[in-house]
């Protein structure tokens, strides 16, 4: 979400930290199920990056939009803690 806010919007520069994010929710293994909301979005986001350049930017509305979409699965995945005990 930071990358995003200060404006990092080449698909080289967000890529990476998309799969960063989504390498750390795999490794949490059964402690998320695999249709959890952060998972899907995150991998959905990948999709679109992938089939993108390395220098094709983001435009504001992609941008506001994965934003949008970090927070919500920031916030599920705050919601599913207490719900595996930790």
């Amino acid at each position: 979400m930071d990358a995003v806010k200060l404006n990092m919007l080449a698909n080289d520069q967000v890529r990476p930290l998309l799969q960063d994010v989504a390498t750390s929710m795999a490794r949490l293994g059964s402690l998320l199920p695999p249709d959890f909301e952060g998972k899907v979005k995150v991998n959905e986001w990948l999709g679109k990056l992938h089939k993108m350049g390395a220098a094709d930017e983001l435009t504001e509305q992609q941008a506001r939009q994965l934003n949008f979409d970090l927070d919500s699965a920031y916030s599920a995945f705050l919601a599913a803690l207490p719900a595996a005990g930790l």
